[in-house]
């Protein structure tokens, strides 16, 4: 299968290097060119990219190569859409940026082609307004870190038809995930249920009635979480989780929805997550409130 990815920040390297690993031949493009270099970059030497693939042991040094070959980096959109079979957007969630390269990809596809969006919380209806293939477009939520993460969510409208429900489903299964069904809704299902959690957890942190250790101690010995919220929050990466909940606000007007004072003000200074895993980060919650985290409560 040939896949075009448009946008390679964060996510677009990710989902590349998944479906590169998968067999798909994939061509990737951003705006910013310079996000080309750093993206190949980050995706055969970063956290979770091939080299670490091969020290743990999951792919041969042969492998590696062949998989890094199989992505390539093109300027413009419309090569990177021309002969794909599949094209996932996977730019920033900003409404008005996915509804042009929404409709820029909509005409260089192939008329075959499956038009898919990462979009994380932003509805499909609005992301797709310009489009004229409505039918073909359908939702392909990964979650960070997609390479080590099994699910992916597959978003329908009313426009999307069901064969293009069916081959999504189909391609989510192929590259080794589990799909999960949702209608168009802002925030689908897991951004709902895992933001409510982290909004919930912000009030307890801002209303001084747990700290941070204790609320994430709570769902990980409490609920058998493997993360609390806000190890959670700074693995995804708080600029995401800001942009997240400021996209569900202004789709739902929904006063639940609002950032905590603390998230903005971390995002300000350059606090935007694990160092470890997002480079030039200064931290996440645990640097910025300047506590060690433990495994066990007191």
């Amino acid at each position: 299968m040939k896949v075009g990815i448009v946008g390679f920040g964060m996510m677009g390297r990710q989902i590349a290097q998944v479906f590169a690993q998968h067999e798909n031949e994939v061509s990737v493009t951003d705006e910013n060119h310079e996000s080309l270099g750093l993206g190949m970059d980050e995706i055969e030497n970063g956290p979770y990219g091939l080299k670490a693939a091969v020290a743990r042991g999951k792919l041969s040094t042969t492998d590696s190569s062949t998989v890094l070959s199989r992505i390539k980096t093109v300027v413009h959109l419309k090569d990177a859409c021309a002969h794909a079979d599949l094209v996932i957007e996977a730019v920033y969630e900003d409404p008005d940026l996915k509804q042009r390269v929404f409709q820029e990809i909509d005409s260089s596809a192939p008329p075959t082609a499956l038009l898919a969006s990462n979009t994380s919380t932003l509805t499909l209806t609005k992301i797709a307004a310009k489009v004229k293939r409505k039918e073909r477009v359908l939702g392909m939520h990964f979650f960070n870190p997609a390479q080590a993460t099994k699910l992916v969510e597959v978003i329908h409208s009313r426009e999307t038809a069901p064969e293009t429900i069916q081959r999504g489903l189909e391609i989510i299964k192929l590259i080794g995930k589990t799909p999960i069904l949702a209608k168009d809704e802002p925030g689908f299902i897991a951004n709902r249920l895992g933001l409510t959690l982290f909004q919930e957890a912000s009030r307890l942190l801002e209303d001084e009635i747990a700290s941070i250790n204790d609320i994430d101690n709570a769902m990980k010995l409490g609920y058998g979480h493997p993360m609390g919220p806000f190890q959670t929050a700074d693995l995804v990466g708080l600029d995401t989780r800001l942009r997240n909940l400021e996209s569900l606000f202004h789709a739902t007007g929904d006063q639940k929805w609002l950032p905590s004072k603390a998230l903005r003000e971390m995002v300000n200074q350059g606090y935007l997550g694990d160092p470890s895993k997002r480079r030039g980060s200064k931290g996440g919650y645990y640097q910025f409130f300047r506590i060690e985290p433990r495994t066990e409560p007191p």
